[in-house]
């Protein structure tokens, strides 16, 4: 989720609770302090997008560090609120980061949240990046001209039972998916995601036998549409890429990825296509290999959030 979603859920948890959300309320500020410092991994972003992107959601936004994050924010928020109890400080900042990690893996990108003991990230692909419901449900809990007319709880009920119709539609896609594509073969993977814009849009990728199936699914229309068929690499080719240092960079920072090559005049050029994010007729994040006749790395390079964006690995 993006800063202003976590922040607008931290400062709802006070609401909720009875606190006013001012910055006089020493609790509404360590809730929403909580709710926005996870994302503090920002600040490898001044080693550029390669360090940020492999980090983000790491260790960063694992419950351990929710308690060290929380036990940071009730320190310094007592310097400025010497009155403030404590322990109650402490559980609003928990509260806070908890919101986070919550949220951060009901979307795609999921978040390492039971590191180290567990280090793949955890998503439950169930809302957008940007999902507006989701704001409006924060803030109809905090503004004091709905919440009068308005119970902060059926707020959270309609949270909920928004939440509970975004699995009923990914179980829907997912067995429309199936049923549809079922004469292909045995469907060795599938994995639903929300599409990155629409709340009515989901995506899919399927895995059988020597290709991979990626679509759309339209709950309005029901209709589904095929936005690429990508067949599986040559064992031999994939072998030969496999050991790169993009390639392992490429598996860690997303478990949804697809590997093509071709062939050039001077060797091969390997494109690496996370499969997640699908906007404006393409994919999100993409990275690339060069390599010789002798399948010898000459370059590498990683594109996030554009083609023409080029990190060099």
């Amino acid at each position: 989720m993006d800063p202003i979603t976590h922040g607008v859920v931290g400062l709802a948890i006070a609401a909720f609770t009875g606190e006013t959300v001012s910055i006089a309320s020493p609790y509404a500020m360590g809730s929403l302090l909580g709710a926005v410092i996870p994302d503090a991994d920002i600040i490898m972003q001044v080693k550029g997008d390669y360090s940020y992107l492999k980090n983000h959601r790491g260790m960063s936004h694992s419950i351990p560090f929710i308690f060290l994050y929380s036990a940071a924010i009730t320190a310094v928020l007592s310097l400025f609120y010497p009155g403030a109890a404590l322990l109650k400080l402490f559980i609003y900042a928990v509260s806070g980061c908890m919101s986070h990690l919550l949220l951060d893996i009901t979307n795609s990108y999921g978040a390492q949240v039971l590191w180290p003991f567990y280090k793949k990230k955890i998503t439950l692909d169930l809302l957008l990046v940007y999902d507006p419901l989701l704001i409006i449900v924060a803030l109809a809990i905090i503004i004091p001209s709905i919440n009068s007319k308005i119970h902060p709880l059926v707020s959270l009920i309609m949270f909920f039972a928004y939440l509970s119709a975004r699995y009923w539609m990914k179980f829907y896609v997912k067995k429309r998916v199936k049923e549809n594509f079922k004469d292909l073969g045995e469907i060795l993977y599938i994995r639903v995601l929300p599409s990155m814009i629409g709340l009515v849009k989901w995506h899919f990728v399927i895995k059988i036998k020597d290709k991979m199936v990626i679509g759309e699914l339209n709950l309005l229309s029901r209709k589904i549409k095929i936005i690429e068929i990508m067949k599986n690499l040559d064992k031999r080719l994939f072998r030969a890429v496999k050991n790169t240092q993009v390639a392992k960079f490429f598996g860690e920072f997303t478990p949804l990825f697809h590997i093509k090559c071709k062939k050039t005049d001077s060797g091969y050029e390997y494109s690496f296509i996370d499969l997640r994010y699908y906007i404006a007729k393409d994919f999100l994040h993409h990275a690339t290999a060069v390599m010789d006749e002798n399948f010898r790395l000459v370059a590498s390079a990683f594109h996030p959030y554009h083609k023409t964006r080029n990190v060099e690995i």
